[in-house]
């Protein structure tokens, strides 16, 4: 301010500046930049759901259409001109009036009241024009009343120094907001004292003051919304992310039901059967049985897998445990698999995929036969599931695979397979389907594993390399 004082008072500047061109265009950038604080601040205000910036918002749009105006008009006529005087200094009173509204907005906000507040007080600026056109003597007395003019300037000054010490508080950006409106409020002095004759001015300070004041007020806004913008957009992203853990969530959910589901349907004959079969029968159905419900327990439980859970096991028991529960709901299921085939895995990872496999079988090609084959290919155990139902459409063999794809006309909910090639991943395991072919109707699903009999020749040749000679 120091600074703009000094220049402004310059003879060679004076000299080469046309004054009212001069002031004409500082008065029009001023009320351009309170526009765009305006803006800025009804945008801030939106984003937080902030009263203060909304009020803040009112005095620029104030500001910018009548005060600016007012005071600019005031150069071009003589200082004691009562019409002009009394429409700036109730401009001046408005916008003094709405930033003490932002400094303590009131805590039950009124509908559209900083709209009514706004039209009030253009309302009360042309009526104390109007006002001093019909009596000029008394209005010229009352407009140039030094206690008054200094009261109002010290009432502006001390609403921008409140705002400041807001912001000092709790946001910085705010801070400098208030700084601009103290800097607009503290020009008025040079007015006045023009006014007074106790300088020689010829009003270019006080328009490039009151323009150092509305950048000011801009820059503090425009720092405080890009704040609010990053601020929503955090919060927009922790709230994707939340969304993203959500469906995350809903997605295990959903998978943990559908294995639910086949697991209880491969129960659902069981305690029936249990009374009918004979007694040998019994035991390895009973057997079946409990490792079942010992398997949706876990599933139930939730408890995550660890590659350390993968071991050697015998493949008969798993899939002739699976073939028994599904036999006493009363599908025709038969099983051939080599008695000594072992396979390297999660023995409940076999059984849920296969149990998914056969479930799909009951539901898209009920009571057609089903036949379950295990059997060694080289280095890897080969279990193959078929049924002789109507099969898939030509070039589907892949993307029965993806997540949620089914047919219309089944109920399922398109997870079995998709899990399925999950979990054998998981295992280092395979599964496929094979291509329809002429005059051979069903499916046929192949899964893949790795041999424990490949796996142990590789860990004795390994030692024996390692070892001396």
């Amino acid at each position: 301010m120091a600074v703009v004082v000094a220049v402004t008072g310059l003879a060679a500047l004076l000299d080469a500046v046309t004054i009212d061109r001069a002031g004409l265009l500082l008065g029009i950038s001023a009320s351009a930049f309170a526009a765009m604080g305006a803006i800025l601040a009804a945008l801030a205000g939106r984003l937080m759901d902030d009263q203060r910036l909304g009020w803040l918002s009112a005095a620029l749009t104030f500001y910018s259409v009548v005060g600016v105006p007012a005071t600019t008009t005031g150069w071009g006529v003589a200082p004691i001109d009562p019409v002009v005087n009394a429409g700036r200094m109730t401009a001046c009173v408005v916008v003094i009036g709405l930033l003490y509204v932002a400094a303590r907005p009131p805590r039950k906000p009124w509908p559209c009241s900083r709209w009514i507040a706004g039209v009030l007080g253009l309302l009360l600026t042309f009526g104390a024009g109007w006002v001093a056109l019909l009596n000029p003597g008394a209005a010229a007395a009352v407009t140039t009343f030094l206690p008054l003019r200094l009261l109002l300037c010290a009432f502006g000054i001390g609403a921008g120094v409140w705002l400041a010490v807001l912001g000092w508080r709790r946001n910085i950006a705010l801070a400098r907001v208030g700084i601009g409106f103290t800097v607009m409020a503290s020009v008025q002095l040079d007015r006045l004292a023009a006014d007074r004759g106790w300088c020689d001015q010829s009003g270019l300070t006080f328009a490039t003051l009151r323009v150092l004041g509305v950048v000011f007020v801009l820059l503090g806004l425009a720092q405080l919304t890009y704040g609010m913008l990053r601020a929503v957009d955090e919060r927009q992203s922790q709230h994707q992310e939340q969304l993203r853990l959500a469906q995350l969530s809903l997605d295990q959910v959903a998978e943990r039901d559908h294995e639910l589901r086949n697991g209880l349907a491969g129960l659902a004959g069981a305690t029936d059967a249990l009374v009918a079969v004979p007694g040998g029968d019994r035991d390895a159905l009973r057997s079946a049985v409990a490792s079942e419900l010992a398997r949706l327990g876990a599933l139930l439980g939730g408890s995550a897998r660890d590659t350390t859970d993968m071991e050697i096991y015998p493949l008969r028991p798993v899939l002739r445990d699976v073939v028994l529960l599904w036999r006493t709901t009363g599908m025709q299921i038969r099983l051939d698999a080599d008695a000594g085939l072992r396979a390297y895995g999660v023995p409940d990872t076999l059984a849920q995929v296969v149990t998914n496999v056969v479930a799909n079988c009951a539901r898209h090609a009920p009571g057609s036969p089903v036949r379950v084959q295990a059997l060694r290919c080289g280095d890897r155990v080969r279990i193959r599931i078929s049924d002789c139902g109507p099969g898939l459409g030509t070039n589907s063999e892949n993307r029965v695979f993806d997540r949620r794809v089914r047919d219309k006309a089944s109920e399922g909910q398109g997870l079995g397979l998709y899990i399925c090639r999950k979990l054998l991943a998981q295992d280092g395991g395979s599964i496929r389907m094979l291509p329809a072919q002429v005059g051979r109707p069903g499916c046929t699903v192949v899964i893949e594993l790795h041999s424990a009999a490949a796996l142990i020749s590789r860990r004795t040749a390994q030692q024996a390399m390692s070892s001396p000679a």
